[in-house]
């Protein structure tokens, strides 16, 4: 279901099914209860901890963390620039735990029950500061569509979650432009804008809630010199839709797992990791992020 407008019917389950306290049409955001949200809080901050712990080899206070050892996180090998933060061998256990809760406000809030599918998490830590990085082709402070990376699903759910809110993340709606190719991957983000005349801004990210936008909506990270911002990021197909239709898929293709699978994790089946954090440092140390980035949280966990 490739067409702008009619995409903004695609979400009226969720509408109907869900407590949906903002509705933007192809940005929506679910209310998520407080004690969910502190949970997850908790066990996010564990995975980033065990991280710099493992890679670093000593103590990590975790009051603060985000401030105080931001270089240290920043400098960790499996955070990518776009700020993904990937599971590895010695914080694969942690990130089942995250993954667990996460699966359990999707069946909290009802969301599920409307979903097609949805991908495992991906932890982002994303820096404030500007860097050399941001001019890249695909930086996510460019405008984009994660269409154009390679998602074949409806939309992203995003749940702010830690850190500086002032490093935000800009929603926008395409007022005119090419809808036929707007959906396929695109080489690179500036590619992609070629095929967007008009758009209109929709407003910024709101902490802890669980905010939907759709691969019609054009977004960007904010940077405005300030620190850290954590967030849960993964995508869903809704039921109506079932993912949008690519007919020229490129080398980064992401699928979902069948949803009973997801939703197993941390009950009856727990993600393995294939790399270890120095491994991944010796495959990325000589990497200068010149090329389109095609990686996924998937590419180094198996399903046990």
């Amino acid at each position: 279901m490739n067409n702008f407008e009619i995409r903004k019917s695609i979400y009226d389950d969720i509408r109907d099914n869900c407590n949906v306290i903002t509705d933007n049409g192809i940005q929506l955001e679910i209310n998520l209860e407080l004690q969910y949200i502190s949970t997850l809080k908790t066990a996010i901050t564990s995975y980033i901890v065990k991280t710099l712990e493992s890679y670093y080899e000593r103590m990590f206070e975790r009051e603060n963390f985000l401030v105080k050892y931001k270089d240290d996180i920043l400098n960790l090998p499996n955070r990518t620039p776009n700020g993904a933060f990937y599971p590895k061998v010695e914080n694969i256990k942690q990130y089942n735990t995250v993954q667990k809760i996460v699966n359990i406000c999707m069946g909290e809030t009802n969301l599920v029950n409307q979903l097609e599918s949805f991908d495992v998490s991906t932890i982002r830590i994303v820096d404030g500061t500007p860097s050399e990085l941001d001019d890249r082709m695909s930086s996510t402070t460019k405008l984009h569509s994660d269409a154009w990376s390679g998602h074949n699903g409806d939309a992203i759910l995003t749940i702010g979650i830690l850190g500086d809110e002032t490093t935000s993340l800009e929603f926008n709606e395409v007022t005119e432009g090419d809808s036929d190719l707007f959906f396929e991957t695109q080489q690179d983000y500036v590619s992609g804008m070629k095929m967007v005349k008009k758009y209109k801004k929709i407003k910024n990210l709101e902490f802890n809630n669980m905010t939907i936008f759709d691969h019609a909506c054009l977004h960007r990270t904010l940077k405005n010199n300030g620190g850290l911002r954590v967030s849960v990021d993964f995508g869903i197909s809704t039921k109506k839709s079932k993912g949008i239709r690519k007919t020229k898929p490129l080398d980064k293709n992401v699928v979902h797992k069948d949803i009973q699978e997801v939703l197993n994790i941390g009950h009856t089946k727990e993600l393995t990791a294939t790399e270890t954090l120095k491994q991944c440092y010796e495959r990325i140390k000589n990497d200068n992020y010149t090329s389109v980035p095609n990686a996924h949280v998937s590419d180094n966990i198996e399903w046990s």
